[in-house]
């Protein structure tokens, strides 16, 4: 309560030259406390110099945003080429695919007129064995039938 009481004695006018006594003689105290900071020059060219580099920083900032534009719109085209060179390359893959097919029947055609020129080739090669005895046969016989007639004879 008695701080209450103080407070209550204390009038209109009497905090009003409390207040004027604190504005003039603030700015005093603060420079006895931390006189480099208060020096007014002084916060000014630290604020102008302080608002330049955020300019700097703004300008340095938009800058690397318009490279990272055109950055973005470079991958986009280089993904589009990309893309496009792979559909080619797939398509010509098929279209290789499409030959080495056509290669292969080539090769199962001159493969099945290899087995038919081979089947030929046993074909006469058994004709010539039942010539072969048929001569041989033939000539057998023919020694034997001169054999009989010079003993008759």
């Amino acid at each position: 309560m008695l701080m209450n009481e103080t407070l209550m004695a204390l009038g209109e006018t009497d905090l009003r030259r409390i207040g004027d006594y604190v504005k003039t003689n603030v700015y005093g105290w603060l420079v006895e406390v931390a006189p480099q900071v208060v020096s007014g020059p002084q916060i000014l060219e630290r604020i102008e110099r302080i608002e330049e580099r955020l300019a700097a920083l703004d300008q340095k900032f938009v800058t690397l945003q318009q490279e990272m534009v055109v950055l973005q719109k470079e991958l986009v085209v280089q993904r589009q080429e990309l893309k496009a060179q792979r559909e080619l390359m797939e398509a010509r893959f098929r279209a290789v695919d499409v030959r080495f097919d056509d290669v292969n029947k080539r090769f199962d055609d001159v493969n099945k007129r290899f087995d038919d020129v081979n089947k030929r080739f046993e074909d006469m090669n058994k004709r010539f064995n039942g010539m072969q005895w048929l001569v041989g046969g033939g000539f057998v016989l023919l020694a034997l039938l001169m054999t009989v007639y010079d003993r008759i004879v």
